[in-house]
């Protein structure tokens, strides 16, 4: 479910306020990344444009003949909910393997805490989380990749910072049977150890060929599923097509979270030449808000 600023405002008051209290276990800005960082309308436990492995380690394999790729991705939210948020990530080959090293950064800029609607009291409120990520992907035959990936989530409110190490693992099986069916699945910040301070989510996809002239004259079916420990869900089911240097996708997104279930539109472009691959995809929302844009770009390097 999208979260209003205001909201935020809210919430990030009341978690100080009940840190003065008491240690709250849990990392802020977990909330943050419920918007689809580096997802070009795609499912997260496939391979995507990104390429950064940020949903499932095992989609950052670099295909045959290339060995570097170079990628970057942002998020542009609407004036009500004000969230932006920024990857980076590379990969490169070592010994049949591909390690990825990525980066994401995401915060609410100017919050502010407030004693009494509307008298504000101090200066803008920070409020951010920032994941930095190393993993490796390696292929077994071939139809299945494995990945797993160790990342560290740092997050802020006020001047409060925490920390997290998780673990994540996850496998994206190709080309199966006559309708070249994909299928991944991952976990994202697993850690069983952090006594509840981070929360997991865990990710499923699948797509399948419906119509196939060539390997850049296609249309493709997908759907995709995420769940959050004690938190929402999420179910995405798209349609894709691919013609030459072009292809898009788009579909209907359900979230549920916090007894609310909402549905919205996604669609997406995106453009490969030369290596290259560049996309944008628009998202809206169910409540007559601004709609939210995400782009990314990769760069594939022999």
């Amino acid at each position: 479910m999208r979260i209003s600023r205001h909201y935020i405002a809210l919430l990030a008051s009341a978690l100080i306020a009940a840190n003065g209290e008491c240690q709250n276990p849990e990392i802020p800005g977990r909330d943050l990344l419920a918007f689809p960082v580096g997802l070009i309308a795609e499912a997260g436990a496939l391979p995507n444009v990104f390429g950064g492995g940020f949903w499932n380690p095992a989609s950052t394999r670099l295909p045959d003949g290339s060995r570097w790729r170079l990628s970057a991705a942002a998020i542009s939210t609407p004036s009500d909910l004000s969230v932006n948020a920024h990857a980076g990530a590379v990969s490169g080959t070592w010994q049949g393997s591909t390690i990825t090293a990525s980066i994401v950064r995401a915060s609410v800029p100017g919050l502010v805490r407030t004693e009494s609607d509307p008298l504000t009291v101090s200066a803008d409120l920070p409020y951010s989380t920032f994941v930095t990520s190393l993993g490796i992907a390696r292929t077994y035959g071939s139809h299945l990749t494995w990945g797993v990936a160790g990342r560290v989530r740092t997050g802020q409110i006020e001047l409060k910072k925490r920390a997290a190490v998780s673990v994540d693992a996850g496998f994206v099986a190709d080309h199966l049977t006559r309708f070249d069916l994909r299928v991944g699945a991952s976990t994202f910040l697993a850690s069983p150890w952090s006594r509840g301070s981070e929360l997991a989510t865990y990710l499923a996809g699948a797509d399948a060929r419906l119509i196939q002239r060539d390997s850049v004259r296609s249309v493709r079916v997908g759907m995709s599923a995420a769940s959050t420990q004690f938190g929402g869900s999420e179910q995405f089911a798209y349609l894709s097509a691919r013609y030459g240097a072009w292809e898009g996708r788009a579909g209907p997104a359900r979230t549920t979270a916090h007894g609310s279930v909402n549905i919205r539109a996604r669609m997406a472009v995106t453009i490969h030449y030369a290596g290259y691959a560049i996309g944008v995809a628009r998202e809206g929302t169910p409540n007559g808000l601004a709609p939210s844009y995400q782009f990314a770009l990769s760069s594939l390097l022999r």
